[in-house]
């Protein structure tokens, strides 16, 4: 009797880790909300499961179309309405693309050479704005249809996935409400273009191949080989921790041989090809650096070993650790970087004991899978929010983290069932491509535990095969029992609650922990520490900058440049009054209730010799609503460095 309710190894140490992840996403001031909305919500789909099974599929089909076609709707107005100023990371790599894709093939400033692994990506990105181009896009065009291209096609793929895994109708619909009915489709994934979507999309491509490729024909597998090869190919040049595929491989591939099953599951070829496409990455990305005209330089490169060393400092719980960062750029080289490193990663490890360890891996763990923060993740704000989503941003801001972290905890409680009474059959061509997702899913977990810094967004790589494991597996048969079918005025009371719990608590957190809001900005910046250029501006010159402003402000910053002196001034258009905004480092503020309204920022160099100031451009990527002026003189593709804020 327990062997039958006992998980199986990989089974249980996932269930642990999403326990600890579950517990995770329930700290701070949201985790009681964060509690009830889950639970309320979990009665939810045990309620409705039932009668959303006994619907008739086409019903299904025609309301998940629809839900799909208002999905898409609501995509294109935020994207039309509230961009948002996208920075760190995501801009350097849409920069070089963006140059690249003008003609001009350099590497101006010193990102990538010490992140060389985002140089295929800026790459590719470089080919898709070419291309699109042809037809007379611009690169802020041209990147909103490729997120949702990527966006979209994989909660389609998904959708499809899981009806050709599920029969059930209540998983399909569920999963449509994950993707389309929470923050998923709409915050960072849609508004921010880097490399962590693709390779979701990459691994549920994979994990498909794997268990599609027995019942395909000759004909079928050649193309599907050819598919699998170029898709792992793509996806070890954008994301080089898909290796963790590899070993996850390698795990199954023994586990079948010791059971004498490899061959009759013909998943030796596959698995071959997948190693293949890891091979061709590197003579690849030799290519993409010849075509591209980079050379990498050791004297700005880091080592693998600098994020290990992150990965072990304590005092900024295994995370991205800018002291490490700014010690490594102190050393002259690539390899005094990793003599540092092997040195001090064990001195780490040993002044932080077993005991130590153990606790800095359940921190790094929890970090790991925290989806509270996605509308924050790469994002500095939205350019110019319009003035209805000012009035109710502590209400939406909370109410992202409270959707997004509930429905994330009910799909792994979810999987905790099915897992906890799941023993895999491994004759069966699913169960084995279901095994392969929850290791490999272990792999990513473990190895930016063990081994790697974190990042809250790191961990929503195991989204893909969390989703799979889930439509894959059989669902415990007391969830099929009539005595969940209660009276339907049971369940829409419990939907009800579950609705006005989420807003109620959303609004009142909001009120209770408002935080600041970004009423205008523009972030984007390829920064001082990667060497960037800074604009020399001779005496006498003016440059003048409107921002909108749709919401009430009491703080405006603008990033001039160290060591430099002009005289800045803020205009009201409206009304003509100005403000003097006063000199701290290398920004200049103000602090002074703003209005809404438009508003000029103005930048004089009033001294008698050159002064450097931080402008931003770039050839076809319109960083803000309102162009650039210097001396008259429009530029639309150049925007100075500010943050307007409601501070509380």
């Amino acid at each position: 009797m327990n062997r039958k309710i006992f998980p199986t190894f990989f089974s249980l140490v996932l269930i642990i880790c999403l326990l600890i992840g579950i517990l995770g996403n329930l700290t701070k001031y949201t985790g009681v909300a964060v509690l009830i909305v889950t639970i309320f919500a979990f009665s939810c789909i045990r309620l409705l499961a039932p009668t959303i099974n006994s619907l008739p599929f086409r019903r299904i089909k025609w309301g998940i179309g629809i839900g799909l076609g208002f999905m898409l709707v609501a995509q294109i107005f935020i994207m039309s309405v509230m961009p948002n100023t996208v920075y760190h990371d995501p801009y350097r790599v849409l920069s070089q693309a963006d140059q690249m894709a003008a003609g001009h093939m350099t590497w101006d400033i010193t990102y990538f050479w010490r992140y060389a692994n985002n140089v295929p990506l800026a790459f590719l990105l470089s080919l898709w704005l070419r291309l699109t181009q042809l037809i007379g896009f611009s690169t802020n065009l041209s990147i909103h249809l490729l997120s949702l291209i990527v966006l979209d096609g994989f909660i389609g793929l998904f959708l499809w996935t899981i009806y050709q895994l599920n029969q059930r109708n209540s998983t399909l619909i569920g999963a449509f409400a994950f993707f389309a009915l929470t923050p998923f489709a709409y915050t960072y994934y849609l508004q921010v273009f880097y490399s962590d979507l693709p390779s979701m999309l990459i691994l549920l491509i994979v994990i498909r191949a794997l268990w599609q490729w027995s019942g395909k024909i000759r004909r079928q597998r050649i193309i599907s080989g050819i598919v699998l090869v170029v898709t792992v190919l793509i996806g070890e040049l954008l994301k080089p921790n898909l290796i963790v595929l590899i070993p996850a491989l390698a795990i199954v591939a023994v586990i079948l041989l010791h059971k004498h099953l490899l061959k009759q599951m013909k998943l030796t070829l596959p698995m071959l090809l997948i190693m293949i496409g890891f091979g061709l990455s590197v003579p690849a990305t030799q290519g993409i650096y010849h075509l591209s005209n980079f050379t990498p330089e050791t004297k700005f490169e880091f080592p693998v070993t600098n994020w290990m060393l992150m990965g072990v400092n304590p005092v900024h719980n295994g995370s991205y650790a800018g002291s490490d960062v700014s010690h490594a750029i102190a050393l002259p080289n690539k390899a005094a970087r990793q003599k540092y490193d092997l040195k001090h990663i064990p001195r780490r490890i040993k002044k932080l004991g077993v005991a130590g360890m153990v606790r800095l891996w359940t921190i790094k763990l929890k970090t790991l899978l925290d989806v509270r923060g996605i509308q924050n993740w790469y994002n500095g704000g939205f350019q110019s929010a319009p003035a209805w989503y000012h009035r109710h941003a502590q209400f939406l801001q909370v109410l992202t983290m409270i959707s997004y972290s509930a429905a994330t905890i009910c799909l792994w409680l979810m999987l905790i069932l099915r897992l906890a009474v799941w023993h895999p059959d491994l004759t069966d061509v699913r169960n084995v491509a279901t095994l392969t997702a929850i290791i490999t899913a272990l792999g990513y977990l473990a190895f930016h535990t063990l081994l790697w810094e974190v990042e809250p967004r790191y961990g929503q790589a195991i989204l893909p095969l969390t989703w799979f494991a889930l439509a894959a597996l059989p669902a415990p048969a007391k969830t099929e029992k009539s005595r969940f079918s209660l009276h339907r005025w049971v369940t829409a009371l419990v939907v009800t609650v579950t609705a006005l719990a989420s807003i109620g608590l959303s609004n009142q957190l909001g009120l209770e922990h408002p935080k600041n809001t970004v009423i205008a900005a523009q972030r984007s910046q390829l920064s001082v520490q990667y060497h960037a250029k800074a604009v020399e501006v001779i005496p006498g010159t003016i440059m003048t900058e409107d921002i909108d402003l749709h919401g009430q402000a009491n703080y405006l910053s603008v990033q001039i440049h160290a060591n430099s002196h002009v005289r800045i001034t803020l205009i009201s258009t409206s009304t003509g009054h100005v403000y003097h905004l006063y000199h701290a480092a290398y920004v200049y503020r103000l602090h002074h209730k703003l209005t809404p309204g438009r508003y000029r920022i103005m930048v004089n160099n009033p001294s008698g010799r050159n002064q450097k100031v931080d402008i931003v451009r770039t050839y076809h990527y319109q960083l803000s609503t309102h162009p650039l002026s210097i001396n008259g003189v429009s530029y639309r593709n150049a925007s100075f460095v500010y943050t307007c804020l409601f501070r509380y």
